[in-house]
């Protein structure tokens, strides 16, 4: 009996070595380590391309701010007027003293002035805001206070305005008698130098201004100001009660006198 032996077929596989198997694995983690680096080496890049884009953006911006103030300051340089004012001028054409008298150790009086306000200047106005009078005995004792030009509302605009080489006339008229509040009271050492100067038949008076105003240039550039004219030394003459036509004193020199004072001028600024 004879037996057949079946053909078998041999496979024999291989494991790789394990030194062969740590090689791969190397080169598999050196793989995914080039990947990462090159992966972190493209972000720092796109936040950079990203800042640089903001930075220009800011710097135009700030490019076009700085052009716009410069065209806005050439344009005011260019718009300013030369800032070379000239204040109102101040006349006394004409003094009246219609009523002057001591009683009880009281003044009432009365004083009539004609007043004139010249502007020289030939292409600006002033806009007079307001003025206040007061008549002084030896030029620094308040006699009788009056305010004729004053800004009434807020929003107004022109109060006492003079054009350009105009002159415009007004009357003034202070009246005290002693008793009212918003009159300055006269000390009694005052009322017993006027009562002897009135006895000699002669006193001297003055009077002093306060002007609150503004020049306006054109194309809304103004310059405020604020000046003290005055007049001094008018001599005063006094009447016998049979005498008076009308008058309590008259002044000797009726010329009409300059009042001249300080100017105090603020900043050129542009109106809205």
């Amino acid at each position: 009996m004879s037996f057949s032996t079946p053909q078998v077929e041999s496979r024999i596989e291989f494991s790789p070595l394990p030194q062969v198997v740590e090689q791969e694995q190397d080169h598999i983690i050196d793989e995914d380590k080039d990947s990462h680096i090159f992966m972190t080496e493209i972000e720092p890049q796109e936040e950079q391309c990203f800042d640089c884009e903001a930075i220009m953006i800011v710097l135009r911006l700030a490019m076009v701010s700085l052009l716009l103030v410069g065209f806005a300051l050439h344009q005011s340089q260019l718009e300013k007027p030369d800032l070379n004012p000239i204040p109102p001028r101040f006349f006394i054409d004409s003094l009246l003293i219609p009523e002057f008298k001591i009683s009880n150790g009281e003044l009432s009086s009365t004083f009539d002035i004609k007043l004139t306000i010249a502007n020289d200047m030939n292409s600006s106005s002033i806009n007079i805001i307001r003025l206040d009078v007061a008549m002084t005995y030896q030029e620094n004792k308040t006699l009788a206070l009056v305010t004729p030009i004053e800004l009434h509302y807020p929003m107004q605009s022109d109060v006492f305005l003079v054009d350009a080489e105009e002159m415009k006339r007004m009357n003034v008229k202070l009246s005290t008698t002693g008793w009212e509040r918003d009159q300055p009271v006269v000390d009694d050492v005052v009322i017993q130098a006027m009562d002897k100067d009135m006895k000699r038949g002669l006193m001297r008076l003055g009077l002093q201004m306060m002007v609150v105003g503004e020049v306006q240039f054109g194309n809304g550039w103004v310059t405020s100001f604020v000046m003290y004219p005055s007049c001094n030394g008018f001599a005063v003459r006094f009447k016998a009660a049979a005498d008076r036509h009308g008058e309590a004193a008259t002044v000797v020199d009726q010329k009409p006198r300059e009042c001249i004072g300080t100017v105090q001028w603020e900043h050129l600024r542009k109106m809205l």
